[in-house]
């Protein structure tokens, strides 16, 4: 964890800081290795200080042996009953370091903890919103972070090839779900890094369906949006599957969604915006006559969340970096009858793409 401490010291130069708070939980996982559970939006397991010279896990007495273990670069700061909660501790070693301009992440902070840190600390100590300075930090995988995803995407892999030849007509979407989250666990997964979606027959035309208890039938697509969590990261894939043999409808639009994303996996490289890479499969699926209703961005950035930087999507125009991982997931949605997303992850390389996904696709 010292890298990624001294890359966000180089932060705190930048922007002229003297320290940061830390409250944003993926952050406090990234920086310090301590992965406890947080209850939002007003339960935290802990917050950081980190300071050009100093790094404080601030935490409860009960979670403090575990953070010792997990965090061994950090100084536990245990709150007692004299001085309970993490905002007023947090204060303290903000003034045992004499920081006068202190970052802090305005949009993972609750409104009470800021108030807490400010009144705590002499008036004319400046807090300074540092936006996304932080989650930025994140884009760019370590070797050591592209070894893990590597691991969680093979169990979500293993965990599809388990369940997908048993899934039958006449059982329920969450039956299907249910051993997907029962094959996670037993591939030495945590448990999976969102809800398991299973979307059959017009439920597939919602991009994030609740998995319900709606009856599989034949010839229907059915989207499985799935991913393990595994030593704090994320899996995450996308498979349009049927029973039996698709229907019409079904085969022409698979066929759409297989041409956008194998367009996009060809022509993704570094140096390309989001906008430009989520047009390489837009583009597809609106000369085919279906672009109104690819309703979601292409892809996402993928790490200890489902759902970070970078995007590729046609809000993003920064360039895409060797080292960024991201989803690839083209899809087309019609109300009333269902739909098709297909989703890949991969690494952007020197060259172009590496594909982490290994699970096949289906043929029309």
């Amino acid at each position: 964890m010292s890298e990624r401490l001294n890359r966000l010291r180089d932060v705190l130069k930048e922007k002229e800081l003297d320290a940061i708070v830390i409250t944003h939980l993926s952050n406090r996982f990234y920086l310090s290795g301590f992965l406890a559970e947080d209850h939002p939006p007003n339960e935290s397991a802990g917050h950081l200080v980190i300071s050009h010279d100093r790094a404080a896990l601030i935490t409860s007495p009960i979670e403090a042996e575990n953070a010792g273990n997990q965090a061994p670069d950090f100084e536990i700061v245990s709150f007692s009953r004299e001085m309970p909660g993490l905002a007023r501790n947090d204060a303290e070693v903000l003034r045992q370091i004499g920081a006068r301009r202190i970052g802090f992440e305005d949009s993972a902070i609750l409104y009470q903890d800021y108030r807490t840190i400010k009144k705590n600390l002499d008036e004319d100590v400046k807090l300074v919103p540092v936006g996304n300075a932080v989650d930025d930090l994140r884009k760019i995988k370590t070797p050591d972070e592209i070894e893990k995803l590597a691991k969680v995407l093979k169990t979500t892999d293993e965990a599809l090839a388990r369940v997908e030849p048993t899934i039958q007509s006449g059982e329920r979407e969450k039956d299907v779900g249910w051993r997907i989250e029962q094959a996670f666990r037993e591939l030495g997964a945590e448990g999976p890094s969102f809800p398991t979606i299973v979307a059959s027959g017009p439920n597939a035309a919602l991009p994030h369906h609740p998995t319900g208890d709606r009856v599989i039938q034949e010839g229907e697509p059915i989207i499985i949006d799935m991913g393990a969590y595994v030593d704090g990261y994320c899996g995450d894939l996308t498979r349009t599957v049927w029973v039996g043999e698709p229907e019409p409808k079904l085969r022409e639009i698979y066929q759409i969604v297989y041409d956008a994303i194998e367009a996009a996996e060809a022509g993704i490289k570094p140096g390309m915006t989001g906008v430009e890479a989520d047009a390489l499969a837009r583009d597809v699926i609106s000369k085919a006559g279906y672009g109104d209703y690819f309703i979601h961005s292409l892809g996402h950035g993928l790490g200890v969340r489902v759902h970070e930087g970078p995007s590729l999507s046609p809000r993003y125009d920064e360039p895409l970096e060797p080292g960024n991982v991201v989803t690839i997931e083209p899809g087309i949605y019609i109300p009333g009858w269902g739909g098709v997303r297909i989703e890949d992850v991969a690494t952007i390389t020197e060259n172009g793409i590496d594909i982490f996904t290994e699970s096949p696709k289906r043929s029309v």
